[in-house]
């Protein structure tokens, strides 16, 4: 596959925040900015970048695209049964889900 994609590369200190793609390490954040309204197989090429980031450990940023189900989240983010309970005790009737979240989340 060949594409040409603006990447946008950045990197941020560890932190301590549960479902922050930095959570206890270092990252490097690697961005592909897919065009919209161009005639190319944007999602072939997005799913091809996605399966090499899970392969190599990488988290998804919260506000960024992704097919991450719950049971890839349980994996990449170890607190993540954690801040689920406490969303649960906090949000008990779910009224700040939306299908997104529900699709992440249950």
């Amino acid at each position: 596959m060949v594409a040409h994609f603006p990447v946008e590369i950045r990197f941020s200190r560890r932190d301590e925040i549960l479902l922050s793609p930095c959570f206890r390490r270092d990252s490097c954040y690697i961005n592909i900015i897919m065009p919209y309204g161009k005639d190319v197989p944007r999602l072939r090429y997005w799913l091809a970048y996605e399966e090499i980031m899970k392969r190599l450990g990488g988290r998804p940023h919260w506000a960024k695209a992704h097919s991450c189900t719950r049971k890839d989240l349980e994996k990449m983010y170890p607190e993540f049964p954690k801040f689920c309970a406490i969303r649960e005790k906090l949000d008990p009737t779910g009224i700040f889900l939306n299908a997104y979240l529900e699709r992440v989340f249950f």
